[in-house]
C-alpha cells in the first residue's frame, strides 16, 4: 500500500543533504509526494548551483508538491525539476535570473509545460522591465 508521504527540513547545513542521499540511495525518496524546505541564512549551500540537492529533488518522481523557501532557483533548475517531476501540480519557489532574452526556445518551452500543468502556484521573483516578459510567456 502506498501511503501519502511528505517530508519537511530545514536545513542549517550540509549534513541534512548527507541524510538526503542515503535516503535516495535506498529508495525511499521515489515515493515523496510533498516536499518542504527551508534554508536558513546559516548555511552555506548555494541552492542554485548545488546539483546534488537538485538531483535529490529530481529523484523524487512521485513528487505532487514542493516548497523551497531560503534560496531562489534559476529557470534552468526549475525546468529541470518540471522534468522530473512529471506529477508536480503545487509549488511554491523562489526564483532568479529570469530574462527573456537570455533563455533559449527549448528552455522556455519546458517551463511553459511545467507552469502550464501547476493548480497552485506560489511564486516570488525581481520583477522589471527585463523579467515581466519572460514570466508573462513561462506562465501563459
Amino acid at each position: 500500500m502506498n501511503l501519502y508521504r511528505s517530508l519537511g527540513t530545514v536545513l542549517h547545513d550540509d549534513s541534512f543533504l548527507k541524510i538526503l542521499e542515503l535516503l535516495a540511495e535506498e529508495g525511499y525518496l521515489q515515493n515523496i509526494r510533498q516536499f518542504q524546505c527551508y534554508l536558513t541564512s546559516a548555511i552555506t549551500l548555494n541552492f542554485s548551483r548545488s546539483s546534488r540537492f537538485v538531483e535529490l529533488i529530481c529523484s523524487m518522481t512521485n513528487l505532487q508538491s514542493l516548497d523551497i523557501v531560503g534560496r531562489e532557483l534559476t529557470p534552468d533548475v526549475v525546468a529541470r525539476v518540471f522534468q522530473s517531476c512529471s506529477k508536480l501540480t503545487n509549488l511554491h519557489i523562489w526564483i532568479h535570473n529570469c530574462k527573456t532574452l537570455e533563455m533559449d526556445e527549448h528552455l522556455k518551452n519546458q517551463l511553459r509545460s511545467g507552469f502550464q500543468r501547476l493548480r497552485r502556484l506560489y511564486l516570488e521573483c525581481p520583477i522589471d522591465n527585463g523579467t515581466w516578459p519572460a514570466i508573462q510567456e513561462m506562465l501563459t
